[in-house]
């Protein structure tokens, strides 16, 4: 298992090196859905940091608060591996899950993320828990069973 900061260095440092730049809005949505697509193949989970209900969408604010200072700018970054510090394997994993996402816009993630039948919108919406954490057991039950994105 890694930290979110892990998984997030690695998706900054690949979109980077892709020449394909993400904001945080798109990285905070992103690590929400490749958890999802980890745990839908590895049976376990890829961090264990918590995963808040914030306004745009389920927010890890241990890793939002580290590129919160480039606003809605792109966070144009590169990490040495040992910064990164996820294994081949596991790199791999997240590599297909990002393909399936990193061609949508912002605005498609946060639609995905914000559907009635998600626990963003149960939290949010149905609860009114504003930043509130989304419990791992609601995201396993109501996101790992079935299909994310087509």
């Amino acid at each position: 298992m890694y930290t979110a900061k892990q998984v997030a260095r690695y998706i900054i440092n690949k979109c980077s090196v892709d020449k394909r730049p993400i904001g945080n809005l798109t990285l905070q949505n992103l690590l929400y859905l490749v958890w999802i697509e980890y745990h839908k193949r590895e049976n376990t989970r890829l961090f264990d940091d918590r995963i808040c209900a914030w306004q745009f969408g389920p927010v890890v604010p241990e890793v939002y608060y580290d590129y919160c200072a480039y606003g809605g700018m792109d966070i144009d970054r590169r990490y040495e591996r040992d910064e990164i510090g996820i294994a081949e394997a596991d790199m791999a994993i997240l590599d297909e899950s990002l393909v399936k996402y990193l061609d949508c816009s912002v605005s498609q993630l946060v639609s995905m993320t914000h559907e009635r039948e998600k626990p963003w919108y149960q939290i949010y919406v149905k609860l009114g828990e504003i930043r509130q954490e989304i419990p791992f057991g609601l995201i396993e039950e109501m996101e790992c069973r079935k299909p994310v994105c087509d």
